[in-house]
C-alpha cells in the first residue's frame, strides 16, 4: 500500500508562493512601525501631484502624498471637489499616497480645488491641523480671488477645526448643494482659494450629514453681517469673525437607578448636571403619591455621568418607586428628566463611611462669605462638629459657635466677617482618614481687590450694552448692563473673561442673526484672559465688528481684536462685591 503523495515541481512551487505573497501584500492594511512614544504629530502632505496652481490641466487624477500613512476610510469621507459641479470621482491608494481619479469628464477653462479635509486622520487617528487643496485649471487662467474668515465659539472665544462655512453664488438657491465649502483650522480661521468674480452670499452650517445642503429643520446656521458680497477677480477679502452660538435645548435624563442601599441612590445621567442648594428629587409610589425626598450629594470621581443621592426614608424593598427631580440641570439650564422603568427598594443597610467631598474655597472667599465643606452622605457623626479646629491667626479655636449642618453639608460662617490681616486654616474632621484636613482659603479683603473698566469704541451710545464677567472657574460671575463705559470693582486678583453684546432690538438677549429671510447678528465681543491685580484697574477697550468687508492685507488684523489691556491706580470703592452676583 502506498501513500497518495502530491509532488510539485520547483517551478510549480515558484508560483504558487509568487500567488499568495501578492494576495497577502493586496489585504495588508499600512500600519505605522509599533514601539516607543505614541505619534501625536499630525499628517502632513508633502507633495502634490499636478502642483496646485497648474493650468491647462487634461489629467485624470490627482494625488496627495502624505508624510506617514493615513486612514484610508477619513480620507474617502473627507475629499472634496469645488466648487460642487457633480463631478464623479473615486479613490485609489499607493502606499502614503492618496489618489483622486476623475471618473467624468472636466468642465472646460474652470477652476478646480481638490480638498482634502481636517478629517483626515493617519493611523493613529492624527486630524490634519488643516485643510489641504490642490488647485487647477482646464484652462489658460486660474481664479485667484481669496477669502478669509474666522469662527469663534460664542461662550468660550475659542476657535476649533472643522467648523464650515457654505459659499453660494449667484443666482443663490439654498435648496441645493453649497458651490464651496471652506472648513476652520485649529485657531477657527478658514480661508476660501481661487474663487472666481461674482456675487456670494456666506454662513456657517453645523453639516452634520457632510451634504452641502442646508436642512433648516435639523441643522443650526447664522450669517456674516452682511447679506451679500461682490468678488472680483484678484481680491483679497476679510469677512470678519463669526461668533457661533450653538444652544443646548436637549434636557438630561436619568437613564438608571441603582440603589446601594436602603437610602443611597445612584443615578447614571445622559450628561453632566449641575444642581443648588435647593435641589431635591421627590421619590413617588406607584399611585404617584410621594413618598419621601432625596437630595443629591456629589457627582463620582471616575465617571462625571454618575451621581450619587440619599433620601431621607429608607426605601423598603417591597416597594417599587419613581423620581421626580427638581432643581438639577445641564449648564445649558435644560431640567433634568427621568427616562427609565419604576425601580425597587431595598433591605440592605447604609453603611457607607462618611467623608469628605470637596469644598468652596478654591478660588478664595469674600469677608462674608461661608466656608462650605462637601460630605459623602448625610453628616451622622458628631466628630465632625466636636473635631473641629479653626486657626485665626496664632489662636486655636475649637468651639466655633458659628456652625450649620445642612444634611451633608458643614457650613462654616464667620461671627460677624473674616478679620482683614488674620490669617485662617480649617481643620476639617474626615471620618474616612480619621484625621484632619487643613484648608487654607484666600480671604479677599478690601486691599487685595482689583477692577476691570470695560470701554466700547465703536458702540451706538443710544443702545444697552449686556456685559457677563466670570472668572475662570466660574465661581465668581457678574452680569450687567451699560452704554460706553463701566467699572466692575471688588475682584479678587484673578483671570477673568468677559463678554459683551449690543441689545440693537432691546429683548435683552444676543441674537446670532438669521440666514434667510436675512438678519444680521447683533454686534458682540469677548475676550478671554483679563488678569486682574491687587489696587488696580485692568483697563480693556472692545471694539465691535463692523458691517464692512474689508481687503485682506499683510498688515492687517482682525477688526473685532480687543486693544491690549493696562492698569491704573484704582480708585477709592465702598464695601465688598455682592454674593449674589457670585
Amino acid at each position: 500500500m502506498t501513500d497518495n503523495v502530491l509532488i510539485l515541481k520547483p517551478a510549480a512551487t515558484i508560483l504558487i508562493l509568487i500567488i499568495v505573497l501578492a494576495i497577502i501584500k493586496s489585504c495588508a492594511t499600512p500600519v505605522a512601525p509599533t514601539g516607543g512614544e505614541p505619534d501625536r504629530t499630525p499628517p502632513r502632505v508633502l507633495s502634490t501631484d499636478p502642483p496646485t496652481g497648474t493650468t491647462n490641466f487634461r489629467g485624470t487624477e490627482v494625488r496627495f502624498n502624505f508624510d506617514k500613512f493615513i486612514d484610508r476610510n477619513s480620507f474617502r469621507r473627507n475629499i472634496s471637489v469645488e466648487p460642487d459641479l457633480g463631478i464623479e470621482f473615486e479613490i485609489d491608494f499607493r502606499r502614503r499616497t492618496g489618489i483622486v481619479e476623475f471618473k467624468s469628464p472636466l468642465p472646460e477653462n474652470t477652476t478646480l480645488i481638490i480638498q482634502a479635509g481636517t478629517d483626515v486622520t493617519d493611523t493613529n487617528r492624527n486630524k490634519l491641523d488643516r485643510p489641504f487643496e490642490i488647485a487647477l485649471s482646464t484652462g489658460d487662467v486660474l481664479d485667484n480671488a481669496t477669502i478669509i474668515a474666522r469662527i469663534l465659539d460664542a461662550e468660550t472665544g475659542i476657535g476649533e477645526t472643522g467648523r464650515r462655512v457654505f459659499l453660494y453664488r449667484e443666482p443663490f438657491d439654498l435648496t441645493q448643494r453649497a458651490n464651496y465649502v471652506a472648513q476652520t483650522d485649529t485657531s477657527g480661521s478658514l480661508a476660501f482659494g481661487y474663487i472666481a468674480e461674482g456675487t456670494y452670499k456666506a454662513f456657517w452650517i453645523n453639516d452634520t450629514n457632510r451634504n452641502r445642503i442646508w436642512d433648516r429643520e435639523r441643522e443650526m446656521a447664522q450669517p456674516f453681517r452682511f447679506e451679500t458680497f461682490n468678488v472680483a477677480y484678484g481680491d483679497s477679502l476679510d469677512l470678519g469673525t463669526l461668533f457661533v452660538s450653538m444652544p443646548d435645548t436637549v434636557s438630561p435624563r436619568i437613564e438608571g437607578v441603582g440603589l446601594l442601599s436602603e437610602t443611597r441612590l445612584r443615578l447614571r445621567l445622559s450628561e453632566e448636571v449641575i444642581w443648588n442648594q435647593d435641589a431635591e428629587i421627590i421619590i413617588t409610589d406607584t399611585l404617584d403619591n410621594e413618598f419621601t425626598k432625596a437630595y443629591p450629594l456629589y457627582e463620582s470621581d471616575q465617571d462625571p455621568l454618575i451621581i450619587f443621592a440619599q433620601s431621607e426614608l429608607p426605601l423598603p424593598e417591597e416597594g417599587v418607586y419613581t423620581l421626580k427631580p427638581g432643581g438639577i440641570t445641564d449648564k445649558a439650564g435644560n431640567l433634568l428628566r427621568i427616562d427609565f422603568s419604576p425601580f425597587s427598594g431595598s433591605a440592605v443597610r447604609d453603611t457607607s463611611i462618611l467623608r469628605t467631598i470637596s469644598h468652596n474655597a478654591g478660588s478664595g472667599l469674600f469677608p462674608n462669605d461661608a466656608l462650605e465643606i462637601i460630605y459623602s452622605k448625610f453628616i451622622d457623626d458628631d466628630a465632625v462638629r466636636d473635631s473641629l479646629q479653626i486657626i485665626e491667626g496664632d489662636r486655636v479655636v475649637e468651639d466655633w459657635a458659628n456652625l450649620e449642618l445642612d444634611r451633608h453639608i458643614l457650613r462654616i460662617k464667620p461671627e460677624e466677617q473674616w478679620q482683614s490681616g488674620i490669617r485662617y486654616q480649617f481643620r476639617v474632621w474626615n471620618p474616612w482618614e480619621e484625621e484632619r484636613e487643613q484648608i487654607e482659603p484666600d480671604i479677599w479683603q478690601r486691599n487685595q481687590l482689583g477692577s476691570v473698566e470695560v470701554t466700547l469704541q465703536n458702540n451706538n451710545p443710544a443702545i444697552l450694552n449686556y456685559l457677563t464677567l466670570t472668572d475662570t472657574d466660574n465661581s465668581i460671575r457678574v452680569d450687567t448692563s451699560f452704554t460706553d463705559t463701566i467699572t466692575i470693582d471688588n475682584l479678587p486678583p484673578l483671570e477673568y473673561k468677559v463678554i459683551v453684546f449690543e441689545d440693537v432690538n432691546g429683548n435683552g438677549r444676543w441674537d446670532p442673526g438669521v440666514v434667510e429671510p436675512f438678519e444680521k447678528p447683533e454686534p458682540y465681543a469677548i475676550r478671554r484672559t483679563i488678569p486682574v491685580r491687587e489696587g488696580f484697574t485692568s483697563e480693556v477697550e472692545l471694539i465691535f465688528p463692523s458691517g464692512e468687508i474689508f481687503p485682506l492685507l499683510l498688515e492687517d488684523t482682525a477688526q473685532d481684536e480687543i486693544i491690549e489691556d493696562s492698569t491704573t491706580d484704582m480708585p477709592d470703592q465702598n464695601g465688598i462685591q455682592d454674593p449674589s452676583n457670585r
